[in-house]
């Protein structure tokens, strides 16, 4: 059986005085009651591209948040 995963980054600002992009990933599932929120700390310059900004959230709230599932 297939599982389908969805992902949604709800929350991202930049800490500027420690130089990092802090956020929350939100994870959607079957037979989830509600989605798996993950918080997300990334050191990344500010100027990083908007795909690699993304890839580096998701990659990380994956690694922190759902790596078990």
């Amino acid at each position: 059986m297939h599982q389908a995963f969805a992902q949604r980054i709800a929350r991202l600002f930049y800490n500027a005085a420690r130089r990092r992009f802090e956020g929350v990933v939100e994870f959607f599932a079957p037979g989830l009651p509600e989605p798996m929120r993950v918080p997300v700390t990334l050191e990344a310059p500010e100027g990083i591209s908007h795909g690699a900004l993304t890839r580096s959230l998701l990659r990380e709230a994956q690694r922190r948040g759902i790596g078990g599932i």
